[in-house]
C-alpha cells in the first residue's frame, strides 16, 4: 500500500478520507508561501542574538539531554556532514521534540499563514504551544514507535527530506514493543531470525522534503530517517475518539502519565474547556514527551 500524496485538500476531504479512515497522506503546496522554506544553517547561525535549546543526546528513547546554543549545534551538525570518516553514523546530538515556537516566539510569524484548517477548532488559535520541532543532519534517526498519548500527527518538513516508514497500529504486536510505544523491529534493517512474525508486516514507505506536510494517523507505528540536514516539526492532537481511546490505552499498558494528559485534551476538545485554561497543565507534556 502506497501513501497517497494530494496537491491540495478541503478540511472535509482531510477527516472523511484520511482521519477517519486512518490512512496517512502528504499534502503539498499549503505552505509554499512560508519565509521558513527559506532557513538556512547561515540564518540561525548568524541570528543577533543566538538561543539556547535543549538537544538530546546518545540514545534519544532514553531522554538524555543537554543544553547548548543553536550556533554550537549547527556547527557540530556541519563538523559531522565534513567528516568522511562518519560514513552511516548519526550526529551525537539531535534537536527533537524541542518546543521551538512556544519558547521563541519571534520565529512564528515565518510559518504564517498556518494551515489551521486541519486542526480540530479547539486548536486553533493557540497551534503553536502543541509544535514540537526537530533540527538533524544526515542519518539522524528516531527508531520505531507511535506517539505515546495516541494522538494524530501533523508532520511539516521544512528544509531537507526525510524518509518515513509506517506501520498500522493494528500491527503493532508484530513489531516486539518494547516498553510502552517503542518497538525492537527495525523495518530498515529486518532481522527477520529474531523477530520471525515481522514477516507479516506490511509497512508502508514515504520521503517528504520542503513544503511537505505529512498525516500520521492515531497510533501509526513511525520511523524516521534523516536522509540530510533538515528543520521540520509536528502537532501532535487529538479528537473526541481519539483522546478517548487515549484514555482507555491505560488498561493496555499506556503509562499513567498518559490518562493525564488524555483526560486534558478530552477535556477541551470534547467538553469545550478552553485552550488556556488547558495548556497550563498540559504544557509539562512537550517536556515529558521528549
Amino acid at each position: 500500500m502506497e501513501v497517497t500524496i494530494v496537491e491540495s485538500i478541503t478540511k472535509t476531504e482531510f477527516y472523511e478520507e484520511f482521519v477517519n479512515k486512518s490512512r496517512p497522506v502528504v499534502i503539498r503546496n499549503i505552505t509554499s508561501s512560508w519565509n521558513a522554506l527559506n532557513w538556512s544553517k547561515n540564518y540561525f547561525k548568524n541570528l543577533d542574538n543566538d538561543i539556547k535549546v535543549t538537544v538530546k543526546t546518545k540514545d534519544i528513547t532514553k531522554g538524555d539531554k543537554k543544553e547548548v546554543f543553536l550556533s554550537e549545534y549547527i556547527d557540530l551538525l556541519e563538523e559531522h556532514e565534513n567528516d568522511k570518516n562518519n560514513n552511516d553514523k548519526p550526529p551525537s546530538m539531535y534537536l527533537h521534540d524541542y518546543p521551538f515556537f512556544y519558547r521563541h516566539k519571534q520565529f512564528l510569524k515565518d510559518i504564517e499563514p498556518f494551515p489551521v484548517k486541519l486542526l480540530p477548532k479547539w486548536y486553533e488559535k493557540n497551534y503553536q504551544n502543541y509544535i514540537q520541532f526537530f533540527m538533524g543532519g544526515k542519518n539522524s534517526l528516531t527508531p520505531l514507535h507511535f506517539d505515546t498519548l495516541y494522538t494524530h500527527n501533523l508532520f511539516f518538513q521544512v528544509t531537507g527530506k526525510k524518509k518515513f516508514i509506517l506501520i498500522p497500529n493494528d500491527q503493532k504486536d508484530d513489531c516486539y514493543m518494547e516498553g510502552w510505544r517503542w518497538a525492537k523491529f527495525d523495518p530498515s534493517n529486518p532481522d527477520y531470525d529474531k523477530f520471525p512474525n515481522s514477516k507479516k508486516l506490511k509497512p508502508m514507505e514515504v520521503v517528504i522534503e520542503g513544503g511537505d506536510i505529512l498525516y500520521i494517523p492515531s497510533g501509526m507505528l513511525h520511523q524516521v530517517h534523516g536522509l540530510s540536514y533538515s528543520i521540520s516539526f509536528n502537532i501532535d492532537w487529538h479528537t473526541s475518539s481519539s483522546a478517548f481511546k487515549g484514555i482507555r490505552s491505560i488498561f493496555k499498558g499506556a503509562p499513567f502519565q498518559n490518562l493525564y494528559y488524555n483526560f486534558l485534551i478530552f477535556l477541551g476538545v470534547a467538553c469545550k474547556v478552553s485552550s488556556r485554561a488547558i495548556f497550563k497543565y498540559y504544557k509539562s507534556y512537550l517536556n515529558y514527551t521528549s
